[in-house]
């Protein structure tokens, strides 16, 4: 009987989880698909790139929706039984909760897996694409996200205003750009009209202004710089952009476990802070293993109130999702004001829930009444009845 219930409950929990990572990572990457959209019919960009690009975006968010679609069905599954009454058949028949928490572990177990293949592999080698597909686009469609007379800040320490614009003939009329990458001041370009051109090669634009100006205020020491030029050529560097200021290494996203294990200790032996780096080492493993938290307050939080049982599920996930989310940002705030150590503002999100989840299904395998749980459903249920009797629903 054991192995017909598992099968049974493998059957609820999947596709309730296969819906929920298509939900949730919709919803994630909804801004996401609306500016490839943009980029494809306004700018030209060819679709292939756009469907690399985007497929190196999704393990990021994977990281993301997939404990928290394993909640969702966790909830859906159990609210169902509960609802329909076939709980207390297996108690009847013998069955105690905790009987029924091998399959819900089996798919948490799988699911913190995967996780962590992406945090600590998949996840920085995504990046590393994303970033070199990026810069490949970027100088092979240099025109992409610009627009005529609005302020274009896309590429980092740049913001280039352009009075009108031919992308046929890469040409440029009414040129203002704002170059803050020198120190103390920005340096103002303006210029009559320019060129663009893309070396993707070398991961690098170059824009060829005609007629124009050179400004600089320097308040500090009171002074003002300007020049003029007939032709100047400014380079900009895509590559730069994604590598640590001032050096020529990845960043911390773009490394996989060991490669950041290994700055980490080089760091560490020169005397520099090392608590940024060691805060993305442990929520590489955080963020996976928060998939079991889940799963162990899912089945409790479903056991509701029979009246409110079918209509909870995704209330609650958002709420615990939240909840996991705001302590983690919490955390991380205290640790790099140096307020709390690294490992307790990485890891009390997973200890707190993982605690309230072990003590509320103690409560309910023991059939003990919770107070909580109790005022949710019947909040919930009184939501329901003051809709219905609103709108005059049977």
């Amino acid at each position: 009987m054991p192995w017909i219930l598992y099968r049974y409950l493998l059957r609820e929990i999947v596709p309730y989880f296969l819906l929920g990572v298509f939900a949730f990572t919709v919803i994630l990457i909804m801004q996401r698909i609306i500016e490839i959209m943009e980029w494809i019919v306004s700018k030209g960009v060819p679709l292939p790139d756009m469907l690399r690009l985007f497929a190196c975006l999704l393990p990021g968010f994977f990281v993301l929706t997939l404990p928290t679609a394993l909640l969702l069905a966790v909830l859906f599954t159990f609210s169902r039984i509960h609802a329909d009454n076939e709980l207390y058949a297996l108690k009847a028949a013998g069955m105690s909760l905790y009987r029924l928490l091998p399959p819900v572990y089996l798919v948490g177990v799988f699911v913190t897996g995967l996780s962590l293949f992406l945090t600590t592999w998949a996840g920085p080698l995504a990046m590393r694409g994303f970033q070199s597909g990026f810069i490949t686009m970027a100088t092979r469609n240099i025109f992409f996200g610009m627009k005529e007379r609005v302020f274009f800040d896309g590429l980092p320490g740049y913001v280039i205003y352009i009075e009108r614009l031919d992308s046929e003939q890469e040409r440029l009329e009414g040129i203002v750009i704002k170059d803050q990458n020198f120190p103390g001041a920005p340096v103002y370009y303006f210029a009559r009209e320019g060129w663009l051109r893309g070396d993707k090669q070398r991961g690098k634009i170059f824009l060829e202004l005609h007629d124009g100006t050179m400004q600089r205020s320097l308040a500090s020491e009171g002074t003002f710089q300007l020049a003029r030029f007939q032709r100047y050529w400014l380079q900009i560097d895509l590559s730069r952009f994604f590598v640590s200021p001032g050096a020529h290494e990845r960043s911390d996203p773009e490394l996989t476990l060991p490669e950041l294990a290994d700055r980490i200790r080089q760091r560490s032996e020169k005397g520099e802070e090392v608590n940024r780096l060691l805060l993305n080492y442990h929520e590489r493993f955080a963020l996976p293993l928060g998939t079991l938290v889940f799963c162990t307050l899912g089945v409790p939080l479903a056991l509701l109130s029979q009246r409110a049982g079918r209509y909870t599920g995704f209330s609650l996930s958002v709420g615990i999702v939240l909840l996991y989310y705001v302590l983690l940002q919490l955390g991380t705030g205290l640790v790099l004001t140096g307020r709390l150590p690294v490992f307790l503002g990485v890891w009390t999100p997973n200890l707190v829930l993982g605690v309230l989840g072990v003590a509320l299904l103690w409560k309910k395998a023991a059939e003990r009444p919770t107070r909580i749980l109790d005022g949710y459903a019947d909040a919930v249920h009184w939501l329901q009845e003051t809709i219905r009797n609103r709108f005059h629903r049977p």
